[in-house]
Formats: structure tokens, C-alpha cells, sequence
């Protein structure tokens, strides 16, 4: 490191999510130590974890002779993180979990959505999300095709508030009402 000069605060990779971002963001910020490519490549270290950190432990830094080499390497390994992409099927199972608030369960799914290939626009947006809706969600929301997203999601928000307030009935307490009748 040159004098007085601290390593940055890199963010870390865990071997999930895009490898090619991660180099970016590393490499911007090295920017204050120069062309230095052996710094470059010591300090990598500090940014991996997890199955990231395994992979960089596991390999014979003997053949990373360059940043290129262990920049390629790396891109590699981890390249099928960008390569697997969401289509609307794998959308339309994306199912709200027990213990989830619709309004996480919403972000989530619109996180997701934005990797999908090729690119929903907007009606087909809403069109997805109300298919993966479950039971009272989706026969409440089913209703509201054509309008926008944050209007589904406030819709679905007002929808769980009612369950838990018991003025609305969840499809789940339907059901165990009509098993205790027959």
C-alpha cells in the first residue's frame, strides 16, 4: 500500500448475485492506489465470503500471473449467477411465504421481476403479479388488471390488514371453517 494509505471498505461478495458488478465496484475503489495489479489482486480477499471466499482459497494463485487472469477466473465461476435469468413462469410460482408481509413478499417479487428475459413492461408487470397471487389475493386483485404495480401492492397491503383485523377472510380460514362443518 502507498504510504498513509488505508485499504477501502469493500463491499462483499458472497458468490451469489452479479460477479461482474462486484469487480466494478472493487476495482473503482481502488482507484487512490494506482495500476498497482499485485495490491490488486492481494486485496481481492477482503471482499469475498462465503462460497466466494472457498472458491479463492481453493485456487493456486501460481496461475493468476495478472489482474486479467484472476478477473477472468472469477468470472467464470461465477458467472451463471447473471446467466440464469427469470422467465414468467418461474414468476407466476413465485408464491408470498406464511410468515412474509405482502408488502416484503411485493418487493421481492418486483426485485425478481426485473430480471426477467426479455423485460416485462408494465401491463405485463401486473399482469404476472396478480397471476401469482393466491386464494383471497388474487380473487380481490384479479379485478384490478390494467392498473399499475404500487396500486396492486397497496391493494394487497389493505387486503392483509383486514385478515389480521378479521374483516376479511383469509381462503385459509374458509377452509378450516368448512372442514369443522362437514
Amino acid at each position: 500500500m502507498p504510504a498513509r494509505h488505508k485499504p477501502p471498505k469493500f463491499d462483499i461478495f458472497y458468490g451469489r448475485g452479479d460477479s461482474y458488478a462486484h469487480l466494478r465496484s472493487y476495482c473503482d475503489k481502488l482507484f487512490g492506489v494506482g495500476r498497482n495489479e499485485k495490491l490488486r489482486m492481494k486485496l481481492l480477499i477482503r471482499s469475498l465470503i462465503g462460497e466466494a471466499l472457498t472458491w479463492y482459497t481453493r485456487q493456486d494463485s501460481r496461475n493468476w500471473r495478472t489482474w486479467q487472469d484472476i478477473a477472468e477466473d472469477f468470472m467464470n465461476r461465477f458467472r451463471f449467477n447473471t446467466e440464469i435469468t427469470l422467465d414468467r413462469f418461474v414468476l407466476v410460482n413465485l408464491q408470498k411465504k406464511p410468515l412474509e408481509s405482502f408488502l416484503e413478499y411485493a418487493r421481492q417479487w418486483r426485485s425478481k421481476a426485473t430480471r426477467a428475459k426479455p423485460p416485462l413492461d408494465d401491463s405485463e408487470l401486473t399482469k404476472y403479479f396478480i397471476r401469482a397471487q393466491e386464494g383471497i389475493y388474487f380473487e380481490k386483485i384479479m379485478c384490478m388488471i390494467g392498473k399499475k404495480f404500487p396500486e396492486l401492492v397497496k391493494m394487497g397491503d389493505f387486503l392483509e390488514e383486514g385478515i389480521k383485523s378479521s374483516k376479511v377472510q383469509s381462503m385459509a380460514a374458509l377452509q378450516e371453517a368448512s372442514k369443522v362443518i362437514q
